[in-house]
């Protein structure tokens, strides 16, 4: 009788959609084009979605071995699961691998209900592991394995398999067919992961790639075509690529167009997310451009996680250039693609004033759309994650059990992640990592998602205000003299301070808007349009004397008040002195001009939709890297002669 084999690699379920198993996936497809796993062995089906684990555990029939593809997302509750099936089934043998596993023994140290770790990638390592025990094979034989032999926790040598060329498509195998076409999933969306090569020529000390040996290999080209060409037949929405540098070898750009004909073959997959390559700009502009041609792309990254040329030498990155950012942003700006990017809050060498500084540089070099701040987050396998680099920088960290916004509340939360977020190092206090939260909380909801941008870039262009002073004395102004605005930020970003001292969630959650947990950004938004008219009569009094002319100030705070989709709000007309929509059309031009005066009646549609949690999906999870919450659709439908 063959054994029962069943491989567990959970993700959530957001607005519908769902990744499939790939790297389960994967260690199948490998493992089962040998005879001695097929003769042996029985495939159960996958676990991809994180169920209750009453119903996980009774559609398993006396399993031989479970194995746990494991990242922060899913670690606790593929550590509930184990404990669970160990519990029913005390001769199951429960293997866990994945990024979420440090190449160490402690798994098998803090939980014993586990026991063999699967270290680095997980293909060959399987099917040996497979093999070995089903021939009863000493485990010390098999490469990159942590287990337990007796009351001894043994840990076998390291290896990498240089050759990508033995791992055939888990996608074209089949394997994955059945979730696709399962009638009970026929509303799901899925998203897929595509590899085109593994490793990294870079050593950023919070990645997990710079904690291997592994620096390059391809996987072959008739593999990825394979994978692309299921993706298609398939009708997969969203690929992600899972490369660290996609553009960095000139046959990315074959990659790309082989995805763009597929897309406008089939129409799908219907949107191709990468992280670009580092120090190759005109290749990734070049893939971006063939992209954005078929509407693929979902916003540009232009990720430099700080400007501080201290915290990049004590990351690993002072040899990727950020000199250039401007450039880059004016480039993409010209050709109408929309970008974004990442700073890392928290990094080894970051000060308050650093951090703000860089925030603050990335608005002034043209990145009005997306500032997307993240915590620093410590990653096991990672150099970040070794105690001597925490003791060198003086490193605090909280440990968080949510991570993935966007997903729902539930009953079950603990089931969420394991995320070591770093609250203070020895140049970030805590009380300067909290204000550094909220600082950029509003940066990022007031500028990039809009409801204070076009006043602030006014200032900047007629006035020469930079964007540094504006946002500096607004948040001032908020923390001393603001009643409304201040209510409103404290509430969204309660959970910093608790957070900083080891309590709660670094999320913010209200069933009104939304499910799900929000960033403190889309709170802070949501909170601020759901309170409009106060926001707007309380804040004027900060707005009001930064401005020169008063006759450009209340003009344009009508402009700005409409510009904004504001739920329940259906078309408006506004009638306008100065000619705003097309002053702010190069919104990052920064010659002193002034507007054309021009009265006009501006018609500006709106979302109008009452349900809020719709409109959080759709214009501000959904929309927020293009701007879906500024009006795009405006027309002039009432104009005098230029005076």
């Amino acid at each position: 009788m063959k054994k029962n084999i069943v491989l567990v690699q959970p993700s959530n379920v957001l607005s519908g959609s769902v990744y499939l198993p790939y790297t389960v996936a994967a260690l199948a497809c490998y493992a089962w084009q040998f005879d001695a796993v097929r003769t042996n062995y029985a495939l159960g089906d996958f676990v991809y979605k994180k169920d209750p684990i009453a119903d996980v555990l009774s559609q398993m029939h006396s399993p031989f071995l479970v194995g746990f593809s494991s990242y922060m997302w899913n670690i606790e509750y593929n550590l509930a699961l184990a404990a669970a099936v160990k519990a029913q089934y005390p001769d199951c043998r429960i293997v866990f691998g994945g990024p979420q596993i440090p190449d160490d023994t402690e798994y098998l140290e803090r939980y014993g209900y586990i026991d063999i770790l699967l270290h680095g990638e997980g293909e060959q390592t399987f099917y040996e592991l497979l093999c070995a025990l089903q021939d009863g094979t000493p485990l010390d034989t098999v490469a990159n394995l942590s287990y337990r032999d007796g009351a001894q926790i043994v840990r076998t040598q390291k290896r990498l398999y240089k050759d990508l060329s033995q791992f055939p498509s888990a996608y074209a195998s089949g394997l994955l067919d059945s979730i696709v076409d399962d009638p009970a999933n026929r509303d799901m969306e899925f998203c897929t992961v595509l590899e085109t090569n593994r490793g990294c020529p870079y050593g950023c000390i919070y990645c997990t790639w710079a904690g291997t040996e592994d620096r390059f290999r391809p996987f072959p080209m008739e593999r990825i075509r394979a994978d692309l060409d299921w993706m298609s037949r398939h009708k997969i929405v969203y690929c992600i690529c899972a490369d660290s540098n996609f553009g960095i070898l000139e046959r990315d750009m074959q990659i790309a167009d082989y995805i763009v004909s597929l897309k406008k073959e089939t129409g799908y997959p219907i949107k191709f997310e990468t992280t670009a390559a580092k120090n190759k700009n005109d290749t990734v502009f070049r893939i971006c451009q063939k992209l954005e041609s078929a509407d693929m792309n979902c916003g540009i990254s232009l990720a430099v996680q700080s400007f501080s040329p201290t915290v990049l030498d004590n990351i690993g990155r002072k040899n990727i250039s950020v000199q250039d950012f401007k450039k880059q942003m004016t480039q993409y700006r010209e050709a109408g693609m929309s970008t974004y990017t990442d700073l890392i809050l928290g990094l080894p060498g970051e000060t308050f004033e650093s951090f703000c500084n860089g925030l603050f540089y990335a608005i002034e070099s043209g990145q009005h759309n997306s500032v997307n701040v993240h915590p620093c987050e410590v990653l096991p396998n990672t150099v970040l994650y070794q105690q001597q680099t925490r003791q060198k920088y003086n490193i605090k960290t909280v440990t968080s059990t949510l991570c993935q916004f966007h997903s729902k509340r539930t009953a079950e939360d603990s089931f969420g992640s394991r995320s070591d977020v770093i609250v203070s190092t020895d140049t970030l206090s805590a009380a300067e990592w909290r204000d550094a939260m909220r600082l950029a909380s509003v940066v990022q909801s007031y500028h990039s998602f809009g409801i204070l941008r076009f006043l602030a870039v006014y200032l900047r262009r007629a006035q020469g205000m930079s964007y540094a002073a504006f946002y500096r004395s607004l948040y001032r102004w908020i923390e001393t003299q603001s009643v409304t605005v201040k209510g409103i930020l404290d509430t969204v970003c309660a959970q910093v301070d608790s957070f900083s001292e080891g309590k709660g969630t670094l999320s913010f959650y209200d069933e009104r808007v939304s499910d799900a947990y929000l960033q403190f950004k889309e709170g802070l938004f949501l909170y601020t349009v759901l309170a409009w008219e106060d926001f707007w009569t309380e804040i004027e009094s900060f707005l009001r004397p930064l401005f020169v002319r008063q006759d450009h100030f209340t003009d344009l705070l009508v402009y700005q008040k409409n510009i904004i989709l504001c739920p329940s709000v259906t078309d408006c007309i506004i009638a306008l002195e100065f000619d705003w929509h097309r002053y702010f059309e190069n919104i990052c031009e920064l010659s002193p001009v002034q507007p054309n005066r021009l009265r006009h009646t501006l018609r500006i549609s709106c979302c109008g939709t009452e349900n809020l949690q719709e409109y959080t999906k759709n214009i501000l999870w959904h929309g927020k890297r293009t701007n879906k919450m500024i009006g795009k659709n405006v027309q002039y439908i009432d104009k005098e002669t230029d005076v």
